[in-house]
């Protein structure tokens, strides 16, 4: 995408980096584990005709290169504070996708003052959210089983292109240790009085009941759409965007 602009910052260590598209209001977009900012290139376009859009990518994730750190879902809210400090963003609506909807809890139980607005997509703030299947293969992951488009779309922008199975090791580690601070308590997630969109996918990675628990807790209702985990974003985005619009309270032009 050439129509924003994008830059790094030196963040917690990390060179971090940010792309910034459109104008407006900040909504700051934050992807998934193993993904980069490109995930979000299928629903752009629509919502930077209402706000400015903040992509950015976390420690060993698309530009950012990898540090000698674990990764961390507590580190990462830190790092996607203190970038939005450097940019001088506050009071942004934050939109997180599975491992960054993760992200954004974290910033939401530290750094309230940063966000307005808070919508979570296939989001867990536990590792019992998932099936157990997928958190076996979260804690056994290989290179190999992710979709070839991931490897693609990191070797393409990665500082580090053979540094794939690295990156996925470190995940794998992640997963393992399920650091106390990497999620959040139940009553943490009561504490967030921000409003709140809780989306799943119908046929999505999340246990059902978890995501109606979940929503419960944060005093909202869960909405779902049509399809698996990453598909309402990327294959069919138009009912996702819509309930974007309206959550986000976007003009119309």
């Amino acid at each position: 995408m050439s129509d924003g602009k994008s830059g790094y910052k030196k963040v917690n260590g990390l060179n971090m980096y940010f792309e910034i598209h459109g104008s407006g209001k900040p909504l700051l977009l934050l992807h998934g584990q193993f993904a980069t900012a490109s995930m979000f290139y299928p629903i752009l376009p629509e919502l930077t005709h209402h706000r400015q859009v903040v992509l950015i990518e976390q420690q060993g994730h698309g530009h950012t290169a990898d540090i000698d750190r674990p990764l961390s879902f507590a580190q990462m809210g830190q790092d996607t504070a203190e970038l939005l400090r450097q940019l001088g963003i506050t009071g942004a609506d934050v939109f997180g996708y599975s491992g960054g909807g993760t992200v954004a809890l974290q910033l939401a139980k530290s750094n309230p003052q940063l966000i307005r607005k808070l919508a979570l997509a296939s989001t867990v703030y536990s590792m019992d959210g998932y099936f157990p299947y997928i958190v076996e293969g979260l804690k056994h992951a290989s290179a190999e089983a992710f979709p070839s488009q991931m490897k693609q779309e990191y070797e393409r922008v990665a500082p580090h292109p053979e540094n794939w199975p690295k990156l996925i090791a470190k995940g794998a580690q992640m997963a393992n240790k399920s650091n106390k601070e990497d999620f959040l308590e139940p009553a943490q997630l009561q504490q967030i009085t921000l409003p709140v969109l809780l989306i799943i996918g119908d046929n999505d990675i999340i246990r059902p009941e978890y995501a109606h628990e979940m929503a419960k807790l944060l005093r909202t209702k869960p909405v779902v759409v049509t399809g698996d985990h990453a598909s309402y974003i990327t294959n069919q985005p138009q009912s996702l965007l819509d309930h974007l619009i309206k959550f986000f309270e976007f003009p119309v032009n």
